[in-house]
């Protein structure tokens, strides 16, 4: 069994620290199987030499500013220069996506109205709104877009599965998270804490005069601006919460069902203190707007947003320089976001950087751009399988059920590696939602186990596979019968490989 051979290639890689750790024999194939997958997580964890650093500064670039390095966007980069680079993916409304867009077309969810949404089976609706996510991952241009869109989504994290959310997150993503994703904190903050989505996910459209619910309020300073050392109280939550009161959502049934909405009856009028700034009373829905001013102006805000920024785009551990510049731009523009990315990615320091291992949204769209795969048949069957080893990895994209997002961290993604390999041998046996590879054309031109690894690494790693990968893939394709299945389970077994685990 194929998926055998691929199991013992990578559990070997991991061979002498299985050794080292378990002497004892004996030990079963599923035992075997569970021990060198956490051999190779702890690799993974602890020996990050084992991935191949890139060969040159655009190369690290690309890997940081998209979803997946591919030989096109080395080109560019190499064309443009480090710099150029990155204004081009900056300035990205000027970057043709009409391909993409052209993919996107039988996707009627993405225009209609809330209203319109609403009278459609809710399963149907969280369909569109993930396969659409994938889709634009995987082939838009605009690749530094759609990280921040990625970003934004875990900084302001809704789970499609609750109250209303399957209708109206997709409304969330198309007026909220994108229109802002490179543009004003401050637009985006208020863009947000108007959101049906939101206001549904985190109670705030049950919040009144007398009973305010502080739910929002409270990870409305945690998680989305100050962060939970930013300097506020429970008595600043309590307030916050009085002034959002009346905040919510139509619940009317007519065509502005499940739209943002004020109602002045449910608002607590009296005077309120927020982060010891007074607002008067009879302020009415400008209370809440004065409080998102307040918090998206705020230095703890400021230094939060750096920190995560820089933490995803940089390493795990960015220097305090980096994230004071970053927080230093992102305070001076008044939160303009773009202008805070160039700080952040004009900055930064290759030599510097840590490599951070993909999550399993990354790995799986890297691998998909890497491989050129593409999407045939039916919109509505594509993503459902995909859905499915995403959240065997831990991470389908909007089931969150946390309001922090899907965590950024080494510890939460540095396991659970079989789902990866067997994602990875499905996809390229074209078992998985008709998507489909063209080896011939991947790998044109290549006919012997070397042309064929040497290929691999050439297109799909940009020539950063370690010796060890070559010839653990290179040997797999002489160990057997030359056919299509073994080159596909080839591509498979460099795809499941440490180097590209890491970017």
């Amino acid at each position: 069994m194929r998926s055998g051979e691929i199991l013992r290639f990578l559990t070997n890689r991991a061979s002498t620290l299985v050794a080292a750790q378990q002497p004892e024999r004996g030990l079963s194939r599923r035992r075997l199987l569970a021990t060198g997958a956490a051999a190779l997580a702890g690799i993974l964890k602890a020996d990050r030499s084992l991935a191949a650093p890139p060969t040159a500064a655009t190369q690290w670039l690309v890997n940081r500013l998209t979803l997946g390095w591919t030989p096109e966007e080395q080109l560019l980069a190499d064309t443009l220069g480090y710099h150029g680079y990155i204004d081009y993916h900056l300035n990205y409304q000027s970057i043709d996506d009409s391909a993409l867009n052209a993919k996107l077309v039988p996707y009627w969810g993405l225009v209609l109205d809330p209203y319109e949404l609403w009278f459609i089976n809710a399963s149907c609706v969280i369909n569109e709104t993930i396969q659409t996510t994938l889709l634009r991952a995987v082939y838009s241009k605009r690749q530094l877009f759609e990280r921040m869109v990625e970003f934004w989504t875990d900084h302001f994290c809704i789970d499609i599965t609750k109250a209303d959310c399957p209708w109206i997150k997709i409304v969330d993503d198309r007026d909220v998270i994108r229109p802002h994703a490179l543009g004003n904190f401050q637009d985006l903050l208020v863009a947000s804490a108007q959101s049906p989505a939101m206001m549904e996910y985190l109670d705030n459209a049950t919040s009144v005069a007398g009973n305010p619910n502080e739910n929002y309020a409270r990870e409305l300073m945690e998680l989305h601006t100050l962060g939970v050392s930013g300097g506020y109280t429970q008595q600043d939550v309590q307030e916050v919460a009085r002034c959002l009161t009346g905040w919510g959502v139509n619940d009317t049934g007519t065509t502005d069902h499940l739209r943002f909405r004020y109602n002045a009856d449910d608002h607590d009028n009296d005077s309120k203190l927020v982060l010891g700034t007074t607002i008067p009373a009879g302020g009415g829905i400008n209370d809440g707007l004065i409080v998102l001013d307040i918090l998206a102006h705020h230095p703890s805000t400021a230094n939060f947003i750096a920190t995560k920024l820089c933490k995803r785009f940089y390493g795990y551990s960015p220097p305090v320089s980096l994230i004071n510049s970053v927080a230093a731009t992102f305070s001076s523009t008044g939160g303009d976001i773009s202008k805070t990315m160039s700080t952040l990615l004009h900055t930064m320091d290759p030599a510097g950087a840590e490599l951070k291992i993909k999550r399993p949204f990354h790995l799986f769209v890297s691998a998909l751009r890497a491989t050129k795969a593409q999407f045939q048949g039916d919109p509505n069957a594509f993503g459902t399988q995909i859905r499915v080893d995403l959240s065997l990895c831990g991470q389908e994209p909007f089931f969150h059920g946390q309001p922090d997002g899907y965590p950024d961290k080494l510890e939460s993604w540095d396991s659970l590696l079989l789902p990866r390999w067997n994602f990875m041998e499905a996809f390229t046996r074209g078992a998985v939602d008709d998507i489909s590879i063209d080896v011939d054309s991947l790998l044109a031109g290549a006919t012997t186990p070397q042309e064929i690894t040497e290929k691999i690494n050439e297109v799909m790693f940009g020539g950063t596979m370690t010796a060890a990968e070559i010839s653990a893939v290179q040997n797999y394709v002489a160990a057997g019968p030359f056919e299509l299945i073994r080159i596909q389970d080839a591509i498979a077994l460099a795809l499941s490989s440490p180097t590209f685990q890491w970017y």
